[in-house]
């Protein structure tokens, strides 16, 4: 397996930025262990003057908690799996990347897990087998911090799918993300970049170096769903004289309309390779912290459904690829109206 570079960034900047964010991490996940006695006792009170029953502020506390151990462990964790790459013989890049994936892998699930505990929430997932092997690019909808876990946790497998992610390069000041996704196959990127053609560049790189059991992740919206950010994604379908795509995303009610470079990258640089799509509800109205601290998420049902595309069911044609593309998404939107 080859590793093909996951950001345009100097090693200047990558340290300089570690070495602030993992001794920042390092004592957040200490101290929210320390404090967590004081905290939970003061996250009562607050739920008892606010008269909350269903204890929004304790839950909202421990999934803080969570998250901060969840980062220190995660930081140690790789840490160690550095030292051990180099002293056990016969170190490689695969193995390297194979050992990340299983510690990206268990960190989500830790997160994802924990969070389902704490806020009382059930899962249920269709069509799971369309994920069960490589290659394929996986093409989710987004519409809450939380729904990032799901494929890494429903779909990704360091065996059978080893599924590289393309993420905002904001994400670079999460440092599991930074550490591990730096040595697994990742991609960085800047959203809104004035060098649109060196970001889908990254992207190519990343479809071109797949091997069998490899995939890509990548949220064709761009970011979390919201009903403002569905009206600017069609006055700007509308200023850019998009008349067809506009009629389709005027149909659209529970997902934006998808931006089709980043899909189109992939998809042209390698043909050959199936399409999964993942459309999931159960997070809608959680896209922000606030909306989460409202306790919307607390005994929320997550479904999720899984389906695959062939290759030789996507038509070639790159305009004929946008418009098999928004039917797609018509088809996930529609599937999220279903759901009660």
């Amino acid at each position: 397996m080859s590793r093909p570079p996951t950001v345009e960034e100097t090693p200047w900047n990558r340290w300089r930025r570690r070495a602030v964010t993992v001794p920042l991490y390092l004592s957040m996940g200490i101290l929210s262990v320390a404090l967590l006695p004081l905290t939970s006792l003061l996250a009562l009170a607050a739920d008892a003057v606010r008269r909350n029953h269903q204890l929004v502020t304790l839950r909202c506390a421990l999934g803080l908690t969570l998250y901060l151990v969840c980062e220190a462990v995660g930081i140690v964790a790789s840490f160690v799996l550095w030292i051990l790459n180099g002293l056990w013989p016969g170190g490689s890049v695969d193995r390297e990347v194979t050992w990340n994936l299983i510690l990206q892998r268990a960190w989500a699930r830790a997160l994802f897990t924990g969070a389902t505990r704490i806020f009382a929430m059930r899962v249920e997932v269709t069509g799971a087998e369309a994920v069960r092997r490589g290659p394929l690019f996986l093409f989710s909808r987004h519409a809450s911090t939380l729904d990032s876990l799901l494929p890494a946790v429903f779909a990704s497998d360091p065996h059978t799918l080893r599924l590289g992610h393309v993420m905002k390069r904001e994400l670079l000041w999460d440092p599991c993300l930074d550490i591990v996704g730096q040595r697994t196959r990742n991609a960085f990127v800047r959203r809104g970049s004035n060098e649109r053609d060196k970001e889908l560049a990254l992207l190519r790189r990343l479809a071109a170096a797949m091997g069998e059991c490899d995939g890509v992740l990548l949220f064709p919206e761009g970011t979390r769903f919201s009903p403002s950010k569905r009206e600017r994604a069609l006055a700007h379908l509308a200023d850019t004289r998009q008349t067809a795509r506009l009629a389709r995303a005027q149909r659209l009610h529970h997902v934006l309309p998808p931006r089709p470079g980043g899909a189109l990258a992939l998809i042209e640089a390698r043909p050959d390779v199936d399409v999964a799509f993942l459309a999931h509800a159960g997070f809608e109205g959680t896209a922000s912290l606030n909306e989460i601290w409202s306790g919307k998420l607390i005994g929320r049902m997550i479904r999720l459904s899984f389906w695959r595309v062939p290759s030789a069911e996507i038509p070639p044609a790159a305009e004929a690829r946008i418009d098999w593309l928004d039917r797609q998404w018509e088809r996930v939107d529609a599937w999220v109206a279903t759901i009660p």
